[in-house]
């Protein structure tokens, strides 16, 4: 009789504490999308059943996910592990889409009368504003 080769049974596609043994106690799994080509790119979910739904749904994973053992692997490579009392944060390797000079901030600083000054701009424009208020300039 031959023997079936050694590799683990695909677990339940339904079963998200699949592997929350090996997890240290109080972490939990996050699971990113890792395509760049997906329109969901970067985001995570926090259980895995939506993320491997997810995959079967979205057509850019269309090519590589064609079997449970296939979305197994994608899963296993792109999760990480993440602490359930931090912020939620981007995953490990996330390549932003957006040129960093266009994120923006939300700030708050004292100008030289000690006025609380906030505003929300971006970093360059952020910059300005904190010079403009320091050389006694209007509020831009």
């Amino acid at each position: 009789m031959a023997s079936l080769a050694s590799s683990p049974p695909v677990p339940s596609e339904l079963d998200d504490e699949v592997d929350d043994a090996d997890l240290p106690l109080g972490h939990k799994w996050a699971y990113p999308c890792k395509l760049p080509s997906c329109p969901d790119y970067g985001k995570s979910w926090g259980l895995r059943s939506p993320f491997l739904l997810h995959l079967q749904q979205r057509e850019a994973h269309e090519a590589l996910v064609t079997t449970p053992a296939a979305r197994r692997a994608i899963e296993i490579d792109w999760r990480y592990t993440t602490d359930p009392d931090l912020p939620p944060r981007a995953a490990p390797d996330f390549r932003s889409r957006e040129d960093a000079s266009e994120h923006i901030w939300i700030y708050s600083f004292k100008d030289k009368n000690g006025r609380v000054i906030t505003g929300r701009r971006t970093r360059k424009q952020m910059e300005m504003h904190m010079a403009s208020r320091e050389e006694g300039t209007p509020d831009a």
